[in-house]
């Protein structure tokens, strides 16, 4: 209901509004003039018939008392106008170029003549597009194939128009229009959108190697200031991309681009790449279904790539002089020396979490992208396209790539999936009034997960050389992000004399769910309000479940979970307090402190250790010159069972609390 009063509102307002000047379109262009006789009057009555000379497709208007005539929603290409009537030589303007949201204007001459007699001109596009009030720039398909482009990306040619440059944003690489931020950028993909809208960049960002094949990129029109309404949603630059069609004559095209670890340039520090492969190929073909009538397109491009970076395997500037550093023979070795922080640090992970952060990484790339588009002329007034979009991206170690950072120090952006289907209905209704009614349904997956690590999540030190290890904090162990959008436009345009009036109904819905697993926790978002059933299972472990779990309108709710190994004897019972607080019961070999316990010990000092030597086996060893077996710093540690303080792990809500080095003095002071 709420988009049928949209339309019906637009319909009123193509009615009622006020006139202004000629609107070019999305994702076609317009054609249109004044034809004058030979002494400057205005004709009415000319026959004008505006043909597109790859597909056939016709079109024939008639120029109003005023000697105009307006061609709306011609898709992109050449064209051949023939301006007619009798007692006239018959007018025919050839190699006339449409491209997207372009108005072509001309003002042809027609000769009195008694015979039939046809006078044939060439039309040269103009320098100044005077129909236009934004500030644009179209990249034709010639600028698209002779532009040499690295990674055959198209977003990478919009740097060539005034205006827009690529920055650092906060998902990588990021659009800007004279300075703008991302987010306000508006992508629009055959008509419909093709922004994320979380990050203000195209769907797929900059995570995949190529979110469109730039074989099936016909042309696209940037505008860096001014966009009309028909755009919506933009307060910095529009990016309107048009996808090729097929035609009457079968035509294709193949490549392949292959790049060398033996043909490449050493990296910016002299060293030369290892292991260093990049394939990217492909191919299109177009052709027509029935001739003059239906046409598809077929456009495939794939990319792999391989590329070995050293890390933290090679020795960082000076050579350190002792094999294996550690803390307590070489601490003021290791405080001059970066690669002595380096084998240290390695060593460290190795004896303690049985971790090596010394692997070289290898990065790799696998992108697949697709578009197949039909078109069809249903009849005289009707015509369809409909196109659909694929793209596959996954990318193993290519969240970082930074030299001092461990193995365990990065992601696998993907597998990424993009599914985008838009479908466009043309409309003549009348000779001056013409509908186009466009669909859009697009599906983004956008799974991010970290690589294994037995390493807390982004445990970094150093100060002149920075080392990092353990899973990006944003993503681990993963997360995945499903962002799905439906969108249905329509487009109501009525020419009259001098003006051409358009109305837009967009109706445009989106839902964005992101399911993150960060070290332990679980988020469900979008849930309507009611009552919930929560199941929790792991294989070796005993399933759990939470019933009548309650949710309210607008507010989140928390339930933890505690796993027990399968095949113990007492049954494990699940409870829910009123504070959302899980009670367990169950077979366990451990001991508990409630708030209770807590506020009626007497301590000194705050201190959890003081507190946790109340219970079986647990005891603070008094700090010992020389060390003993128990105390291996010379200072105060808490033992369990006489096991040295180094073999103990202390957490607090899920989080390594141990202090590498003195385990048990970070979570002091902690109530």
């Amino acid at each position: 209901m709420r988009l049928l009063h949209t339309l019906a509102v637009a319909i009123l307002l193509a009615m009622t509004a006020a006139p202004v000047l000629a609107q070019s379109q999305i994702t076609t262009g317009v054609i249109d003039g004044v034809v004058i006789d030979a002494n400057g009057g205005v004709m009415p009555g000319v026959s004008v018939e505006v043909r597109n000379v790859d597909t056939n497709l016709t079109r024939t208007l008639v120029t109003g008392p005023d000697g105009r005539f307006s061609a709306l929603q011609l898709t992109p290409g050449r064209y051949t106008v023939t301006f007619s009537l009798s007692g006239f030589s018959t007018l025919v303007q050839e190699n006339v170029v449409v491209t997207v949201g372009q108005s072509i204007r001309l003002n042809p001459t027609m000769k009195v003549s008694g015979i039939a007699e046809t006078v044939t001109v060439t039309t040269e596009a103009p320098a100044v597009d005077t129909t236009r009030t934004a500030a644009a720039s179209t990249l034709d398909e010639t600028t698209i194939a002779s532009t040499p482009i690295l990674g055959r990306k198209f977003e990478d040619l919009l740097t060539l128009t005034p205006g827009v440059s690529v920055v650092q944003g906060p998902d990588g690489d990021e659009i800007t229009f004279s300075g703008q931020r991302g987010v306000f950028n508006n992508v629009s993909l055959d008509g419909g959108d093709y922004t994320n809208g979380f990050f203000g960049e195209q769907v797929g960002g900059q995570r995949a190697a190529i979110d469109i094949t730039l074989e099936a990129v016909k042309e696209f029109q940037v505008i860096a200031a001014g966009a009309s309404a028909e755009f919506g949603h933009t307060a910095g630059g529009v990016v309107n991309v048009i996808t090729k069609s097929g035609t009457n004559q079968v035509s294709g095209s193949i490549f392949h681009y292959q790049r060398l670890e033996g043909l490449t340039s050493h990296t910016s520090d002299g060293k030369p790449l290892t292991d260093f492969h990049r394939e990217q190929f492909g191919g299109t073909v177009g052709g027509p279904v029935v001739k003059d009538k239906a046409f598809y397109f077929l456009a495939l491009e794939g990319v792999r790539e391989n590329l070995q970076r050293p890390n933290l395997s090679e020795p960082i500037g000076t050579p350190c002089p002792v094999a294996a550093p550690t803390l307590l023979a070489n601490e003021a070795l290791i405080g001059v020396n970066g690669d002595c922080q380096r084998l240290a640090l390695l060593g460290f992970f190795q004896s303690r979490r049985n971790q090596n952060e010394g692997l070289p990484i290898d990065h790799t790339i696998n992108n697949s992208a697709m578009l197949a588009k039909v078109d069809w002329n249903l009849t005289s007034a009707n015509q369809l396209s409909a196109s659909y979009n694929f793209d596959y991206s996954k990318n193993v170690n290519q969240t970082f790539d930074v030299a001092t950072y461990g193995t365990s120090a990065n992601g696998i952006e993907g597998p990424s999936k993009i599914n985008v289907l838009n479908v466009n209905l043309f409309t003549t209704l009348t000779t001056n009034r013409l509908n186009e009614f466009h669909v859009t349904y697009s599906r983004e997956g956008r799974p991010r997960s970290a690589v294994p690590s037995s390493v807390p999540a982004d445990t970094a030190m150093g100060f002149a050389t920075s080392f990092r290890f353990g899973n990006p904090f944003f993503m681990q162990p993963n997360v995945d992000e499903i962002v799905k959008r439906f969108q249905v436009k329509n487009n109501l345009s009525l020419v009259s004399g001098t003006h051409t009036i358009k109305a837009t109904a967009v109706d445009t819905g989106v839902i964005t769910t992101t399911l993150t697993n960060d070290a332990g926790t679980y988020t469900f978002g979008n849930l309507a309000a009611g009552k919930y059933t929560i199941s929790a299972s792991l294989t070796g472990f005993q399933t759990k479940t939470i019933t009548d779990a309650q949710l309210s309108q607008g507010t989140s709710s928390r339930y933890n979970f505690e796993m027990n190994v399968a095949g113990a004897t007492t049954q494990v019972e699940v409870t829910i307090a009123a504070d959302s607080a899980i009670a367990t019961q169950g077979a366990s070999i451990g001991q508990e402190l409630d708030r209770e316990k807590v506020a009626a010990l007497p301590i000194v000092g705050n201190n959890i250790l003081d507190l946790i030597t109340v219970m079986a086996g647990v005891q603070n060893v008094v700090a010992t010159n020389p060390p003993s077996a128990a105390n291996a710093f010379g200072r105060e540690n808490t033992t369990f069972a006489g096991v040295r303080a180094d073999n103990v792990m202390i957490v607090r809500d899920g989080i390594d609390m141990n202090d590498n080095r003195s385990p048990n003095l970070s979570i002091t002071h902690i109530f």
